[in-house]
């Protein structure tokens, strides 16, 4: 063996020696129960905070209904004379246009309600509603040989929440505290059983 390789040899032990404290000490520290115990408390806030959210609008959803906190979309259906009046002027607004037979059965069935009703609105009452984004912008129904305009007056949806995702919720909620909790936990058994061992 050459000298060269044997000063190699020494000086990557030396290297070795040099940062052995160092590795024992980032050894320690990762293995170390209290670091461990406040990661899990980290990771714990981190479950709670995005569990708290779906929560809110999960517990809404349950009594979004028997608080009347959401109701079906009202349409408001103006006469001809008026939706003239609307479709009006030099540069009049560009509305989408509908025959009355491409409406829903419940589209059709509000419409004709709001046209008997003194304020002209009606709520669109059942699951068949397919020109919601429509009426929300405003749109022309030819009815009858004339043209109606229609749009949405009032439009508070009722929030959906999985059947899935607000148990997976309260279940991040529970979990979370619990994880939060642990450093206090184990510093107040640590110290118990501390003392039970002296």
């Amino acid at each position: 063996m050459s000298s060269d390789d044997e000063l190699e040899g020494s000086d990557e032990k030396d290297l070795r020696e040099h940062f052995a404290p160092v590795a024992r000490s980032a050894r320690r520290a990762v293995t170390s129960r209290t670091l461990q115990v406040y990661t899990i408390a980290f990771v714990g806030v981190v479950v709670l905070s995005a569990s708290i959210g779906p929560t809110v609008v999960g517990a809404y959803a349950v009594f979004q209904e028997d608080f009347d906190l959401c109701s079906d979309p009202y349409i408001e259906v103006l006469p001809p004379e008026d939706t003239e009046a609307v479709d009006a002027g030099a540069e009049p607004p560009e509305f989408e246009r509908l025959d009355f037979a491409a409406l829903t059965a419940d589209e059709q069935r509000a419409f004709r309600a709001a046209l008997d009703e003194a304020s002209n609105e009606h709520p669109i009452e059942g699951e068949s509603v397919e020109h919601l984004d429509a009426f929300r912008d405003g749109v022309l129904v030819e009815y009858e040989g004339a043209e109606y305009y229609v749009a949405i007056t009032s439009n508070n949806e009722c929030v959906t929440a999985g059947a899935v995702r607000f148990p997976l919720s309260i279940a991040g909620l529970v979990i979370g505290s619990g994880m939060v909790v642990a450093p206090e936990l184990q510093r107040r058994f640590g110290r118990k059983e501390d003392k039970g061992n002296e």
